[in-house]
Formats: structure tokens, sequence, C-alpha cells
């Protein structure tokens, strides 16, 4: 993960966007996620990836990894503080190939499809919401920046042990 890190960090800096990490340290067992590491790395890069697209320069993209309270799930959130998805449109940002109209961002709308993809193959939980509260008509904050997007991928701990479905 390391080296997936590092070269995410890299696409961050030439925006000038603010890369973090808020939670466990990586190496606490207490937090382990039995699945495919490819597909796991596939899924975090995802969605850092799109949350660097969509940021504008100057802003901050989030991931964290924490334990829920009970010790029931492994909580990942990748969010940033871009302009956001419209509530209208998050299940469509899902779809294969779908596309924001307007967004200026290049790709081929394939990311999102593949990280609710990879959540199913480890009976996962995706969930997608706005970062910071959404304002009336124009969106954006005093500071510039918008309403962000939170996507929170929760693991449950009786998923941890079950292998990949076929």
């Amino acid at each position: 993960m390391k080296s997936l890190f590092d070269k995410l960090s890299l696409g961050a800096l030439e925006r000038r966007i603010d890369l973090g990490y808020d939670g466990v340290v990586p190496d606490d067992s207490r937090l382990r996620v039995h699945g495919h590491p490819v597909l796991l790395g596939e899924l975090v890069r995802n969605l850092v990836d799109n949350a660097l697209l969509y940021t504008p320069a100057g802003g901050v993209v989030t991931v964290r990894v924490v334990e829920d309270p009970f010790g029931q799930v492994v909580v990942l959130q990748v969010e940033d503080t871009g302009p956001g998805i419209p509530p209208g449109e998050r299940e469509k940002v899902f779809q294969p190939f779908y596309r924001s109209l307007g967004s200026g961002v290049e790709g081929s709308g394939l990311g999102l499809a593949i990280v609710q993809e990879i959540v199913q193959q480890h009976d996962a939980e995706l969930t997608l919401d706005d970062t910071r509260v959404r304002r009336a008509a124009g969106g954006e904050s005093p500071d510039g920046q918008g309403p962000g997007a939170r996507f929170t991928v929760r693991f449950p701990a009786a998923a941890l042990a079950v292998p990949l479905k076929s």
C-alpha cells in the first residue's frame, strides 16, 4: 500500500492538493481486512484518484481508516473538498460509463463502478454523502470550496474471514 500512496501523493503535489491520512496506525493488527489485496488496493486507488481529480487546487483530500466503537466493522473513508455529487446523481455515479455533465474532468466513468463491484465482492457496504453541509443554490462555501464528497466503505467483521464471492 505504501507504493500506492507514494504514487497518489505525487499527483496531489502536482495539483497542490493536501492529501492526508487520519486514523489508526497502518500496522495496527486489530483492523486488518481479509480480502484480495490487489482488489482492495484498486478500491483505494480509485476512490483517492477520483477525489484528487475533482478537488480543485488548494483543496484537501483525506483518507481515513477507523474502527467502529463496537468493533464490528472497519471503516474506510475518502473525503474531499471538491464540488460534491448532487443527491440526484449519487446512484448514477456507480453505473459504468456514467459521467457528470459539465465537470470538465477526464475519465472513462468506470472507477466508481469498479469500486462498487469490489465492495460487493468483500461483503462490504458503500455510502456516499457530502463532506460539508451543502449550501443553497451556488453550492460553494465562503472559502470557495464545495460541499465535497465522502465515500464510506464499511467492512463487516463477519465478512472479514469469508472468502470472496465468485
